[in-house]
């Protein structure tokens, strides 16, 4: 009866033991697998058609990016954002009815433009985890590259123009800019006259099959905000392009977002699409913040920035942080890469107080463990002798 009292006991108190945390869930069955959007298209390659997959997921940049916090003071309300890129197509229900096209802009061959789209203002919907950064932003598709997703420098900076021209308070380019050329830098002349926040990449998305050693993407113009890529955990790849210059970093590695065609997802990587990720908090800045002129925003953007080796966007910040632009872009820090590599954040917060914490916990959990133990002996000795004390080196229960 006394070792089965014994045992009883100790089950009871080792239940109250702290349980394992379980570790999270990096795929496995059920999960569902997202096709690539491509940047560009060989000729032999027909249009996207794929209408991608359907999920319901959050993606991991919403919960990175606090949006479901930031969208209680704003969603971009009367922000028109410009995509110079591949086309932008509002097929797809997120961006339906809120595109504006250029030319022949409103045809998106590739799904790019269509993506880079979706990432800046794809609209919120009940029971869906995707949405873009300003979902009540609109968009303004300009053609910015061939309709294969060419390169076309001279089309990209005649794009920038278009889009100021056609009152774009905010606009995101597809490719990195060449800060030196004549023709980019009249175009961001363009673009600081009608007061619209250039965002570029700070490097291509991807290296060309077939190109060896990938080329180092030319230094951004000064008046342009330039992004790079990081992913879940705030890095670069060793292997990402390399860039000469870069001002902020946000989310663009794994992304979701919309294709040309049909409701379903696609998932891309690149630093245009962090490019786009940034726009669109630029959206949200613009719209709760009217009165800022676009130097002022790109200030208040770096400013209020995550502190790292490169500072890493915050658009929650952005738009409920102290002050107004008060203080100039150069002071925000533009970063030059004296070699090119992977961004890395600051070191992890320190975890010794929880760690300690927890050691004090199972400590205190082994005593009451202990504790149980030796009384589930002591109890039924002193009930047998009628709670008298034992002599001393006695076997067993007698009077004193």
């Amino acid at each position: 009866m006394r070792r089965r009292t014994t045992a009883t006991l100790l089950a009871t108190a080792l239940v109250a033991l702290p349980a394992p945390i379980a570790a999270a869930d990096d795929g496995g069955p059920g999960k569902v697998v997202l096709p690539g959007v491509p940047e560009r298209l060989s000729p032999q390659q027909k249009c996207t058609t794929f209408p991608g997959r359907a999920t319901s997921d959050a993606p991991w940049s919403r919960n990175a990016l606090a949006l479901d916090q930031v969208w209680t003071l704003s969603q971009g309300r009367g922000v028109k954002v410009a995509v110079v890129g591949t086309g932008v197509s509002d097929a797809p229900a997120v961006l339906a009815g809120r595109v504006r096209a250029l030319g022949g802009a409103d045809e998106d061959c590739v799904g790019r433009g269509t993506f880079q789209a979706g990432l800046i203002a794809g609209a919120a919907s009940p029971g869906q985890g995707f949405a873009g950064v300003a979902p009540l932003a609109t968009i303004l598709a300009v053609r910015g590259t061939g309709t294969r997703g060419e390169s076309d420098p001279a089309r990209l900076a005649a794009g920038v123009r278009e889009a100021a021209e056609a009152g774009a308070r905010v606009i995101a380019v597809t490719a990195p800019m060449d800060g030196t050329d004549r023709t980019v830098r009249a175009a961001l002349s363009a673009a600081a006259r009608a007061d619209a926040l250039v965002v570029v990449p700070a490097a291509a998305d991807s290296v060309p099959p077939g190109s060896g050693k990938p080329p180092v993407a030319p230094a951004p113009p000064q008046d342009a905000l330039a992004v790079l890529d990081t992913g879940p955990q705030g890095t670069r790849p060793d292997s990402a392009p390399p860039f000469t210059r870069a001002d902020l970093t946000a989310p663009g590695d794994a992304l979701v977002g919309p294709g040309p065609v049909g409701n379903g997802k696609w998932t891309g990587s690149g630093s245009s699409l962090a490019a786009a990720v940034t726009a669109g908090a630029a959206a949200l800045v613009r719209s709760y913040h009217p009165e800022l002129t676009a130097p002022q925003v790109r200030a208040r953007l770096l400013r209020t920035a995550y502190p790292g080796d490169l500072p890493a966007l915050d658009p929650y910040g952005a738009v409920a942080g102290a002050g107004a632009g008060s203080a100039p872009a150069a002071a925000a820090g533009a970063v030059t890469a004296a070699r090119p590599g992977p961004v890395r954040l600051a070191s992890p917060p320190d975890t010794s107080g929880a760690r300690n914490t927890s050691l004090l916990v199972a400590a205190g959990s082994v005593g009451v463990v202990l504790l149980v133990a030796f009384l589930a002996v002591v109890l039924p000795r002193g009930r047998a002798r009628g709670w008298r004390p034992g002599r001393l080196g006695a076997d067993g229960p007698g009077p004193a």
